[in-house]
């Protein structure tokens, strides 16, 4: 198998690990607890999808939509070159 091919492939399989299952840090008391990826997990998760030209359009069905919705229902302003939610999900990439 290619190198380059396994890392990749092992670099994805722990972001979505993450993702999924959090990450174990150890309390002050030496403890080990798990806990949610982070903001720092959460980005290095998006610039890798940003890397690879992974990008979703908003609809109203989909999670990327219902933050949007969410932001204005809380007076949260965005760009104009924010797009109108589609009916329909897409993906690029």
């Amino acid at each position: 198998m290619d190198i380059l091919k396994l890392l990749s492939d092992q670099l994805d399989n722990r972001l979505l690990d993450l993702i999924k299952n959090g990450r174990k840090i150890m309390t002050k008391d030496g403890d080990l607890v798990q806990v949610e990826a982070t903001a720092a997990d959460l980005n290095i998760v998006r610039q890798r999808l940003k890397d690879c030209g992974i990008s979703t359009n908003p609809t109203e069905e989909n999670p990327i939509g219902a933050i949007i919705n969410e932001m204005k229902a809380n007076g949260h302003k965005f760009k104009a070159s924010l797009p109108a939610l589609d009916t329909e999900e897409s993906m690029d990439g």
